[in-house]
């Protein structure tokens, strides 16, 4: 049975985008975590920021639609993700990982980390070289979600891929990094830290999208895509969401999230 990894979940960024999207239509409070990172970050516009983790780089992107003039670099360990940062209009793409950043000491003004210190065993670690890149007086600014956030979709897929033999693979998420523990570790790194908190949740209103976002997390919970056993379990889950919906007339599925922003200062 094929086992997912880190490499494998980001090697297409799809189910990612079906992340994203389903967060940026269904929440139940307008949101938009790329803002929230770029008024944490006080920004003047000419600022040389390295995006660690870059995903789908649309952070990168809308910095540069509103006109930000200063160097934007994405990196990930992903090809596809590096890729996309080069194709982000003044932006250069990296494939490298968070914990040996290819940068000079004090090379960058900011630095962000949305949303993936989770994947890494040892964040404590990559908090250090975040410092060791950014200059004195630049900022660090890490995003990490609730602890339990969307628990009710996780949990359903947990569930249903437990009954078909599967079972979470190691390495894919550290569940010891959350917006309960980030703050503090910032502070053990940079001395101080600013935490700011988003609490939100999803509401589906149809089982379409519900299926879609709990298919995009198959990955985390051992079914990888094409693996013997991938379509039961689709079929199990859709077949559980759409009864839920039938069992529940005109209620949407709500499933509680959040995260924190947390910047700090290098001394």
């Amino acid at each position: 049975m094929t086992t997912p990894s880190l490499t494998s979940e980001y090697a297409s960024l799809d189910a990612l985008r079906t992340r994203i999207r389903t967060h940026r239509l269904y929440s139940e409070t307008d949101d938009d975590v790329n803002t929230s990172v770029i008024d944490a970050l006080r920004l003047a516009g000419s600022e040389k920021i390295i995006d660690i983790g870059c995903g789908t780089s649309e952070f990168l992107a809308l910095l540069a639609e509103r006109g930000h003039v200063g160097r934007l670099c994405g990196l990930d360990a992903s090809y596809s993700a590096a890729a996309a940062a080069a194709r982000v209009p003044g932006a250069v793409g990296i494939r490298a990982t968070a914990q040996q950043i290819p940068a000079r000491d004090g090379m960058w003004d900011c630095l962000t980390a949305r949303h993936m210190l989770y994947h890494l065993d040892d964040p404590l670690g990559a908090l250090r070289e975040f410092r060791r890149v950014v200059r004195s007086g630049g900022t660090v600014c890490v995003v990490v979600n609730h602890a339990r956030v969307c628990a009710r979709a996780r949990d359903l897929v947990a569930a249903v891929a437990a009954r078909h033999g599967f079972r979470e693979p190691p390495g894919m998420l550290n569940p010891t990094v959350n917006s309960d523990t980030v703050p503090a570790m910032m502070r053990d790194v940079f001395g101080s830290a600013e935490v700011r908190s988003f609490d939100n949740a999803l509401v589906i209103p149809e089982p379409e999208p519900a299926i879609r976002f709990a298919e995009s997390l198959f990955s985390f919970y051992g079914v990888a895509p094409g693996a013997p056993g991938y379509s039961e379990v689709r079929a199990e889950v859709e077949a559980e969401l759409r009864e839920w919906f039938a069992a529940n007339p005109g209620r949407p599925w709500r499933d509680p999230k959040g995260y924190t922003v947390t910047t700090a200062i290098r001394a």
